[in-house]
């Protein structure tokens, strides 16, 4: 199960860093801590101003639970996420139970869908903030 996390977890900081999201890269375990503050501007505009409003937001479109930094002692105006990798297995005992078995598991459906909706919606926030930036 480590590598199976492992996985996910590459692909996920991949969607996260081409949006511009701060991230470390995965190094252990099955979260990805982010910092969404270069997207902060297309945030706004969406009426997220602060963690929980964040969490808010990224739970209800990407469909997985996004808690806000403020949930682990961050400030809560900082605009940080904790992200599973484990909502990204799938919905049902099944799915996740099937991904361990997977010799490729970033190639399930429910995996390689929930990977494009966190992508979608990052790259749909970094889309915003590069119309919004004036020319240089």
């Amino acid at each position: 199960t480590t590598r199976l996390h492992a996985r996910v977890a590459a692909a996920a900081h991949t969607a996260l860093v081409g949006a511009g999201v701060l991230a470390r890269p995965p190094q252990a375990g099955r979260h990805l801590y982010a910092d969404l503050s270069p997207l902060a501007p297309a945030l706004a505009s969406h009426g997220v101003g602060d963690a929980q409003e964040l969490e808010d937001f990224l739970t209800a479109r990407i469909g997985m639970p996004a808690p806000g930094g403020h949930r682990f002692g961050d400030d809560l105006e900082a605009p940080r996420v904790r992200l599973s990798t484990a909502p990204l297995l799938g919905d049902t005992p099944g799915q996740r139970a099937e991904c361990l078995g997977a010799p490729e598991p970033l190639d399930l459906p429910q995996v390689r869908g929930a990977l494009h909706r966190l992508t979608s919606v990052l790259d749909d926030l970094r889309d915003d903030v590069r119309r919004w930036e004036t020319p240089r």
